[in-house]
């Protein structure tokens, strides 16, 4: 008798939990090495139980997805901890010898280390704007680690690059930038004049458009006679690199990073080995709004940058790189061509790429996916005693054995 009443009262019990819920909540704990076990048990687990995870870093995306599922299943989850922030992109750069550019986002000072399925790509110590390293070729997924922590991106295909296009009046400058160019790869559309109403093209018909080509390059200021359609272009997406007195022209002022003023150059002797930082150069004497400088030398930016519309707009004090070239160190001509080349890839015009699958991109920022799968970190004020949820499997084979006992001392009892 007293197995069957325990039996009903078992039963009763587990009916009566599965109607009316506890108010109290018990909390389960578990870090990120954990966590992923626990899972079952927390979906098996009644919606008052309160789950609070201690992370040191983001646990896998599928663990993220389960447990933002509990949670909309009325789970209290919360989590504390500082993972950390990092972030990872893959992109084309815009060469036509291909490569990939990798741009990591993590704390300041953390060494991070990039790989992809082929092994070590580089490794790098994050500056206050994060780490870039350009890679010519990747196999498969790219990984960025800082310590446990690592964010995963999958890179877009190769960028399909179009013509560059030189525009100025004939002269060693342009001449040298068009073969440095032509010696990397790039298709190049050319046109120098040579007197008035006299020009020397080369390539396709000149046409200022981002169907054709991906980047223009003005040597001097006889471009402002297409300032409406460079405006349309680089609004639309075109890169556009001002080199020397180019920025000068009143029609390109409003496109200029900056404000051009008078040329200078350093004394050089007929001996001297000829370097980028020995040539003439039109200073920048002011940015104008959005302008950027990158690069300095004692008597002004060299080197600035603007973005414009959807394009980007470069503005190079120098302007005549090609001493460079002709009479300097060793190795010097391989250099003037990929000084030009990176100049060129960092403002040219590159269609967009086909949106990556969810799936790709899910963990390249694990942090910023997390909080805003589970919200921002915090810590639970539940008091509730920690303890192990009863499993209800092990109260019914409780059950089930009371039963069996009380039927079996019944037939004992008839066999007497």
């Amino acid at each position: 008798m007293a197995c069957r009443v325990a039996a009903f009262g078992l039963l009763g019990w587990l009916l009566g939990s599965s109607f009316f819920t506890s108010s109290s909540r018990r909390t389960e704990r578990a870090n990120a090495a954990t966590v992923s076990t626990h899972l079952q048990a927390w979906t098996r687990a009644p919606a008052t139980t309160a789950i609070q995870l201690d992370l040191s870093v983001v646990p896998d995306a599928w663990v993220v997805d389960w447990l933002a599922a509990l949670r909309r299943s009325n789970h209290l989850v919360s989590w504390s901890g500082s993972p950390p922030a990092v972030a990872l992109a893959t992109e084309p750069v815009a060469d036509p010898q291909g490569g990939v550019r990798i741009d990591v986002a993590a704390p300041s000072g953390a060494t991070v280390v990039v790989r992809d399925e082929g092994g070590v790509i580089d490794s790098a110590r994050v500056s206050t704007l994060g780490a870039t390293i350009v890679t010519p070729i990747v196999i498969g997924a790219v990984s960025a680690s800082v310590g446990a922590q690592r964010a995963m991106a999958t890179p877009v295909d190769s960028a399909p690059v179009r013509s560059a296009v030189v525009i100025g009046g004939a002269g060693w400058e342009g001449k040298f930038i068009v073969s440095a160019l032509e010696e990397r790869g790039w298709p190049v559309t050319s046109r120098f004049s040579v007197a008035p109403n006299v020009d020397v093209t080369q390539g396709a018909p000149l046409v200022i458009d981002t169907a054709r080509a991906s980047v223009v390059i003005a040597i001097d200021s006889s471009i402002q006679s297409r300032a409406a359609a460079l405006e349309r272009f680089v609004k639309s997406g075109g890169g556009l690199i001002l080199a020397g007195p180019a920025a000068q022209s009143g029609a390109l002022r409003g496109l200029a990073p900056g404000a051009v003023g008078a040329r200078t150059r350093p004394t050089v002797h007929p001996s001297d080995t000829m370097r980028l930082g020995t040539t003439g150069f039109y200073p920048v004497t002011s940015l104008n709004a959005g302008g950027v400088a990158l690069d300095r030398r004692a008597d002004g930016v060299v080197l600035a940058a603007r973005r414009v519309g959807a394009g980007r707009v470069l503005q190079i004090g120098y302007d005549d790189s090609w001493r460079w070239r002709m009479a300097g160190a060793p190795g010097s001509e391989r250099a003037h061509r990929e000084w030009w080349s990176r100049l060129v890839a960092s403002v040219a015009y590159v269609p967009p790429s086909p949106a990556r699958p969810s799936s790709e991109a899910e963990s390249s920022a694990p942090l910023a996916r997390m909080v805003d799968r589970l919200g921002p970190a915090q810590s639970l004020l539940d008091t509730t005693t920690s303890r192990p949820p009863v499993d209800r499997r092990i109260l019914l084979a409780i059950i089930l054995s009371l039963l069996i006992i009380e039927w079996g001392s019944r037939r004992l009892r008839g066999l007497r």
